[in-house]
């Protein structure tokens, strides 16, 4: 790299004046300063003089070129923007939001010059100025919390983005704006303030796929900076000049590679994680600093997190110690509980006309047409004289895409079903449903939305496709039924895009349910006699995440540790 001669220095600080060439004179020592002078877009700027024109319309010195280049084109300035129009402009212009109706209201009462410039200094001032006016910048600087490409992993720049907001709002001179981001940890006793600020430059896309080539990766990101440099800081396309000569500015090949040698010193940035192919984000970090109320702060909460771990610990033991006494108490419930009695079905009818076959295990193929929407109902008959529970099974079947047990088709991938309501009658009499439980209910589409009377909700079993789901209604009280009593099941499906339950089964109890909620995994473990080292795992951690004190502590503990 060649500085220009000492003669010339006086002609470099008039180019460093430019709107062009803002930056530093080393920036600029790189490119050939005899070329740059003989193109237009590097010869300082002259102020022209002012057209003449013979009205008072202007109120500035810009004013009079806008309304020389209308008067040329045959135009005339459009009428002055009503107050209202003002003030809202200039909010969205210096903070991006909109005027709240108190300050409209009071700006509408005077709405005079000083008063308008008494709302640009409030704006000035503000907060979201620095906010609003980061945006752009952060846009320059390619600015992201996260490294790009297809992994794009966290990488936390948030302080760089405070600092771009902070020094805006503080009106830091631009020249003190640009050397921070560019060298701020090369100012003589840089603060970490100055530090933060070279993220600028810290925030080139990273590539950690597998098989990357660390090298070639360092250089990607130095090519980055280069680029990046010249079209913030010097409003060019500086990688044209990357392949060869620059067609159009003043740059060559040397030129280019000239600034490339400044960035040029950076470590690798993709670290390899063991002995695989697998990478991950790496380079120069920096712990932030805190202050007194936030140092107090993360002392207070690693203190509880402590407290509450060690609580966390002595409940898992208990829990461990009573895990024995309830397996003997839900193996033994197991023993006594009653059995489910498939009800027998005597009607099946469904709206949108489906095809349906009647099974032997008492349950309903449906099949044929799919409808956007269909309610089931199902008239059965039952061998008990008393019901405490119900159970509804959506099972699965070869017909279904992947087996179902929903017969969704849209999209077809996901055979899904939602209930929006399910009601049952005796002899014609509403049998009323005190709660329900499922095998397992898709989020925001918990079981008990089928029995809400709430047309919007229901229940739902993303992504559990492929096996079978159940849900128990357990009865608000028993009802007692005579020889001969018909049960009738309306099962509403109105969501649409033929979510409905391809092979529906239905059963009644007389008793207890509550043994039988157990997982058909749980309830066979409880009953193995010799059981392997995962076996006693499972049971373990069923156990521990049925323990309702043990869970809370649990999310308690998560909560402190997050906020750390």
């Amino acid at each position: 790299m060649t500085l220009p001669p000492p003669a010339d220095y006086a002609s470099l600080k008039r180019l460093m004046r430019t709107r062009k060439f803002i930056v530093t004179g080393l920036l600029l020592g790189c490119l050939t300063l005899a070329a740059a002078e003989k193109h237009w877009a590097y010869r300082a700027p002259e102020r022209p003089s002012l057209p003449r024109i013979d009205t008072t319309w202007p109120r500035n010195a810009i004013d009079w070129f806008v309304l020389n280049r209308l008067g040329e084109n045959g135009l005339k300035p459009s009428p002055e923007a009503a107050p209202g129009q003002l003030l809202r402009r200039v909010h969205l212009d210096l903070t991006g939001l909109p005027p709240s109706p108190t300050d409209l209201e009071t700006f509408l009462k005077n709405p005079s010059a000083k008063a308008y410039e008494a709302v640009v200094d409030r704006l000035l001032k503000s907060p979201r100025y620095g906010e609003r006016w980061a945006r752009p910048w952060l846009d320059l600087a390619r600015y992201a919390d996260s490294n790009g490409f297809q992994a794009d992993q966290l990488r936390d720049s948030w302080a760089y983005r405070d600092w771009v907001i902070d020094a805006l709002n503080a009106g830091m001179p631009f020249d003190q704006f640009v050397i921070e981001q560019i060298a701020g940890d090369l100012l003589p006793n840089a603060t970490v303030a100055q530090r933060i600020a070279t993220g600028f430059h810290r925030t080139p896309t990273c590539n950690v796929e597998a098989g990357v080539h660390p090298e070639e990766n360092r250089v990607n990101q130095v090519v980055d900076r280069v680029n990046t440099t010249g079209t913030v800081f010097l409003g060019t396309t500086l990688e044209c000049a990357q392949c060869h000569d620059h067609k159009y500015d003043p740059f060559s090949m040397k030129d280019y590679y000239s600034l490339f040698a400044f960035f040029n010193n950076t470590p690798l940035e993709v670290k390899q994680q063991g002995k695989g192919v697998t990478w991950d984000f790496y380079g120069p970090t920096m712990d932030l600093p805190m202050d007194t109320s936030r140092t107090a702060k993360l002392k207070e909460l690693r203190e509880r997190l402590e407290t509450e771990r060690k609580k966390l610990t002595v409940l898992r033991q208990r829990a461990k110690s009573e895990q024995a006494n309830w397996e003997k108490q839900a193996l033994a419930r197991l023993h006594e509980a009653p059995k489910w009695s498939p009800l027998l079905v005597n009607k099946f009818s469904a709206t949108g006309g489906p095809s349906h076959k009647i099974l032997e295990d008492g349950s309903v193929l449906v099949s044929g047409n799919n409808p956007d929407r269909s309610t089931y109902t199902i008239t059965t008959g039952t061998v008990l004289k008393r019901i405490t529970a119900l159970r509804l099974e959506a099972l699965t079947h070869p017909s279904m895409n992947k087996g179902g047990p929903g017969r969704n088709k849209i999209p077809v991938a996901n055979p899904n079903f939602i209930v929006n309501e399910f009601t049952v009658k005796a002899n014609g009499q509403p049998m009323e449903i005190a709660s329900v439980i499922a095998s397992f209910s898709q989020k925001n589409w918990d079981v008990a939305g089928a029995i809400d009377h709430n047309p919007k909700t229901g229940w739902a079993i993303n992504p559990a496709f492929g096996k079978p789901a159940w849900a128990i209604f357990k009865l608000t009280k028993p009802v007692i039924l005579k020889p001969g009593s018909k049960l009738e099941f309306t099962i509403e499906q109105n969501y649409g895009g033929g979510r409905t339950i391809g092979r529906p089964r239905l059963s009644a109890m007389d008793g207890d349910p509550s043994p039988l909620i157990l997982p058909a995994n749980i309830a066979t473990l409880l009953r193995k006699t010799k059981r392997t080292k995962q076996d006693r795992q499972a049971l373990e951690k069923h156990f521990q995440d049925e323990y309702p004190d043990l869970k809370k502590l649990e999310l308690k503990v998560l909560a402190i540790d997050k906020q750390i």
